[in-house]
């Protein structure tokens, strides 16, 4: 079981939930990784020189590593959010085949997400400042140069803005499980593309615990119904 960290803020966020997700998968016998992309957290290399490309081959090294270190092909990985689009983007170009993937409330359409991004950026600045934030510095197309306290370059901003999972023809696996909270109109073509692949499945989640915020992380709770969602199905493909 390889777990594939989130962007910026989120990964932070999730941490503490990735940590009891991997905790729960040793308990039942999995070997589990879990790693920081290139530029981020413990991992070699500076934020400001990090690529998307680098994330994606990093998703990929971290598969050959697990699955050396375990002598075993058969690869599961987890990825949320951005971490489940890089997942996604690896696996669909790069061997060792991966058996199941699991996609938390992937990013879609990327450009999307970086006016996500901003939005929030503006959001939580006016919730601590006590007024109105305007949105942060932009790129010339007008993507956020700065979300939550993280940078992100232009050529980082390109490609993003360039990802759409739902262009994809195949996402890469044997088994691909899409774990979804909402279902925004990019997760909508996603289900759509792949209405007609047997291999494919669309899975509801709820939870009372909103893992993206800083609550969440103040009081460190994890949303125990996704996880329990999230064993279930990884369990159910593994028999």
């Amino acid at each position: 079981m390889l777990l594939c960290n989130p962007f910026g803020e989120e990964a932070l966020r999730v941490h503490r939930t990735y940590r009891v997700l991997a905790n729960r998968l040793s308990r039942a016998g999995f070997a589990v990784m879990r790693f920081d992309h290139f530029g981020a957290g413990d991992s070699a290399g500076a934020a400001s020189d990090a690529t998307f490309e680098d994330w994606i081959e990093g998703v990929d090294v971290a598969a050959r590593e697990l699955t050396k270190r375990t002598s075993t092909s058969r690869l599961a990985v987890v990825g949320l959010r951005l971490g489940g689009t890089l997942a996604a983007l690896a696996a669909s170009r790069s061997a060792p085949r991966t058996q199941h993937l699991l996609l938390w409330d992937p990013v879609v359409d990327g450009a999307a997400y970086l006016r996500e991004l901003a939005v929030a950026h503006a959001g939580y600045l006016t919730e601590e400042m006590g007024r109105e934030i305007p949105l942060p510095p932009t790129s010339p197309e007008g993507f956020p140069t700065e979300a939550l306290g993280h940078s992100l370059s232009h050529p980082q901003l390109e490609a993003l803005a360039r990802c759409d999972l739902s262009a994809l023809a195949s996402l890469g696996a044997e088994h691909v499980s899409v774990v979804t909270t909402s279902e925004p109109a990019d997760v909508a073509r996603l289900r759509a593309r792949h209405a007609m692949a047997r291999n494919v499945s669309f899975i509801p989640a709820s939870t009372s615990v909103p893992w993206n915020s800083d609550a969440a992380v103040n009081d460190a709770v994890v949303p125990a119904e996704i996880l329990d969602k999230l064993m279930a199905r990884i369990e159910e493909v593994a028999a």
